[in-house]
């Protein structure tokens, strides 16, 4: 008797499961949101670039000018968009189902 086992055993979700490829600024499907959030994995780079972002978004509430942007840059395929997607979420403090 062995004790094989299958590289799809060792993980938690399904691997055959649909795994959208790109992320779509304009998906609001409540299953895609929900997914979206359930698998954003938030690294330590991750958090500092939120941290960053939400002070410096604090500070512009406190002095409110029509001068604010964001630039967000990165290498074709960093998550750029999938970033933006996730403050976008927090922002606007939507209900999500959970």
């Amino acid at each position: 008797m062995t004790n094989d086992i299958m590289i799809q055993d060792l993980f938690e979700k399904d691997i055959k499961r649909d795994i959208k490829g790109v992320i779509k600024v304009d998906q609001y499907d409540e299953n895609i949101v929900d997914t979206e959030l359930d698998e954003y994995v938030i690294t330590r780079e991750t958090s500092k670039h939120l941290d960053v972002f939400f002070q410096r978004y604090y500070d512009a509430m406190l002095t409110p000018t029509d001068k604010i942007g964001v630039w967000v840059s990165g290498f074709f395929g960093s998550g750029k968009s999938h970033f933006i997607k996730m403050l976008s979420y927090l922002l606007e403090n939507r209900n999500v189902k959970r």
